[in-house]
């Protein structure tokens, strides 16, 4: 008996075959991370001047390390910012990657912000009481990113939304800084045995897990890392996370060399759950 599978079980399984695309890998135009600097933009109500601009940095890569460019838009609230717009007509364009709250078309989105928020008038009003509550919240902020490696190909171009947040408070979050990725206890250099299965262990600087007040009193950060690597070789764990104050967590992962010689390149990126992201890279060889 011949048996019938419903057509999305057929391409569910189609896409489990040699062409799909795990997480990890990377096999064109891909933005693992964008850090923002400031991890977060925080102001001073009372304070006669605004913050400095926040910077945005991509952490965009391809298989051959060919050259990406990413440009950046603050999308507005009168919109989805999910929708494909942002950039495009539904953002307001950040050059060089800086979003300023001195810029007029900023201030703009931040009013839309605010409305959608429940709150506001026409200006941004330092003493609106509606303004200072929602500061105290948090204010989400959406940046639309294009990046593209020139091409015009779907595979050379990525697109996607990172959150920020505008806020007051007097304990800004950092981003966590990565140090080191360690083989065998010691500094990640190579080579590495071909066709073997070796283990990765990310190293945090100093300071860089926080304690931070929430409603129900001080939290401590656990550190999530995603894992990546060119080549043919396999991450076993794509994703891994600090143990902190009784939460379970192993921050190591595994990863299988490919089965020929060659030069691989890894990165590991560190997110703290607030909206902090710091990030490595290690390029090695595989075999002698």
């Amino acid at each position: 008996m011949r048996l019938h599978l419903p057509a999305f079980v057929v391409l569910l399984l189609a896409g489990c075959g040699p062409d799909f695309e795990l997480q990890s890998e990377i096999r064109r135009v891909r933005v693992l991370a964008i850090q923002a600097e400031p991890a977060e933009l925080v102001v001073d109500p009372d304070a006669a001047t605004l913050p400095g601009p926040m910077t945005f940095n991509a952490l965009a890569v391809t298989p051959d390390a060919r050259p990406v460019t990413v440009r950046y838009a603050l999308c507005r609230f009168t919109g989805n910012p999910y929708d494909g717009r942002c950039p495009g007509d539904n953002g307001v364009p950040l050059p060089d990657g800086e979003l300023s709250l001195q810029d007029p078309n900023v201030q703009t989105v931040l009013l839309e912000a605010l409305q959608a928020g429940g709150g506001g008038g026409g200006v941004l009003d330092p003493e609106d009481p509606a303004l200072r509550a929602a500061l105290e919240r948090g204010i989400p902020l959406f940046v639309g990113y294009e990046a593209s490696d020139g091409s015009g190909t779907p595979e050379g171009t990525e697109r996607g939304v990172r959150r920020v947040t505008l806020r007051a408070t007097t304990a800004p979050n950092q981003n966590p800084v990565m140090a080191d990725v360690l083989w065998n206890g010691a500094p990640l250099t190579g080579p590495l045995p071909v066709a073997s299965e070796v283990t990765f262990t990310p190293v945090l600087a100093e300071g860089s897990v926080e304690t931070y007040e929430t409603a129900e009193g001080p939290q401590v950060e656990q550190v999530f890392f995603s894992w990546f690597a060119t080549g043919d070789g396999e991450v076993k764990e794509f994703r891994s996370q600090e143990p902190v104050e009784g939460r379970p967590g192993d921050p190591t992962s595994l990863y299988e060399t490919p089965a020929a010689p060659g030069r691989v390149t890894f990165w590991v990126v560190a997110r703290d759950g607030r909206g902090g992201v710091g990030w490595l890279s290690r390029t090695v060889d595989v075999g002698p």
